[in-house]
């Protein structure tokens, strides 16, 4: 079995105690099956101990105490994994951040941006985004893709490294995402066919008219609702970064009518990146690193198309966080500021199963349904 690991996975080391946003806090901790029958057979007070930190219910979780996993110390510390037994330990926080998924014979291991670690990792890294072999046998894959064909799975493989060969070229963002839009439009369409190979469709289908590509790839109307409805809620004041960009934002787009604030957007967007260029390599970065993670996770579903409207959504309000930084005269060389930012949005967006699902409505409804004339 071949194993390929993100090329920082070497460097990772938690920050336990120290870490800002940890996972022991904030999280649904799901509790597996096989977790779960050694809570049942383990013994004494410690097996009493571990059932009742369980829920009820056929779905087990970790019963959270303000907000805070069962097994966290005052210290911010695993009592199971200070006691020696990982085994006890439900396997999301075995393996947490990364994120391994099987498929066949080959295994691939990334990192969740949700951690702040892996956020500077990403974040110390942009030029330096690939997979590379790793020889140990020491990773237990998260999910595992039990339909297999190997004939799909080297197209797949084949559409990732054309894909992300074409986003590490000099196009630049708004071009980007115009064409990477309009190539996975196709494919969805293609691969529903199931008459053709998949690789005689052409990798991407380049848009000429650059003049007319934007930064604002969906509507602000659209993003707006993502800010102000789906991500501003009671729960946001736990992430207090979240929490007052909400309310910087509101207090700068707020009044705008769409069209305005679709124009600012695009201009300031413009002015920011020509002021500090490293961003561009941020936000195409980020594309790259979701598409490492994103084609193989929809390898199953053949949501590609999908998965990619979603995954503009997450790079958007990424991008947002730093313009209103922009704006607000800060500094976007602060790398502790653009960890916090990242970790925050993808632990808020991408990996919270509620809102995630909350934007996926929205884009059927406003965007794909509208654009497409059909649902998913």
């Amino acid at each position: 079995m071949g194993t390929r690991v993100i090329s920082f996975y070497d460097n990772f080391k938690c920050l336990a105690s120290n870490c800002p946003n940890t996972c022991c806090r904030g999280w649904k901790i799901s509790i597996d099956d096989e977790t779960v029958r050694r809570y049942n057979k383990e013994e004494g007070r410690e097996g009493m101990r571990l059932r009742t930190t369980m829920t009820f219910g056929k779905e087990k979780e970790v019963r959270k105490f303000f907000g805070r996993c069962a097994n966290e110390t005052n210290d911010g510390l695993c009592r199971l994994e200070l006691q020696g037994r990982k085994d006890l330990m439900p396997q999301v926080c075995r393996v947490y951040p990364r994120r391994s998924i099987r498929i066949g014979d080959d295994m691939e291991v990334t990192f969740e941006l949700s951690c702040p670690m892996s956020a500077r990792l990403f974040i110390e890294n942009l030029d330096n985004i690939y997979l590379k072999e790793h020889e140990e046998d020491d990773i237990d894959p998260v999910w595992i893709q039990d339909m297999f064909n190997e004939k799909y799975y080297r197209d797949i493989l084949y559409i990732r490294d054309k894909v992300i060969e074409y986003i590490n070229s000099d196009v630049l963002l708004p071009k980007l995402l115009d064409d990477l839009y309009m190539y996975f439009r196709s494919l969805h369409n293609h691969v529903l066919s199931q008459d053709v190979d998949i690789k005689t469709l052409p990798v991407i289908v380049e848009n000429d008219n650059d003049s007319k590509c934007s930064y604002c790839f969906y509507s602000l109307s659209i993003i707006d609702k993502v800010i102000m409805n789906d991500l501003k809620d009671g729960r946001i004041k736990f992430f207090d970064v979240l929490y007052e960009f909400s309310k910087e934002y509101n207090r700068i787009f707020g009044q705008m009518t769409a069209k305005e604030a679709d124009y600012f957007f695009d201009e300031k967007i413009r002015e920011m990146i020509e002021k500090y260029p490293g961003l561009h390599k941020k936000y195409k970065a980020y594309l790259s690193y979701y598409m490492y993670q994103m084609l193989f996770s929809s390898y199953e579903s053949v949501s590609f198309y999908k998965e990619y409207l979603l995954g503009v959504v997450y790079l958007m309000i990424i991008m947002m966080t730093d313009l209103v930084d922009y704006l607000n005269g800060r500094n976007l060389q602060d790398m502790d500021r653009q960890v916090n930012n990242l970790n925050n949005c993808e632990k808020r967006l991408r990996h919270n199963v509620s809102t995630k699902k909350h934007i996926s409505h929205r884009l059927d409804e406003e965007f794909i349904k509208e654009n497409e004339g059909y649902k998913f």
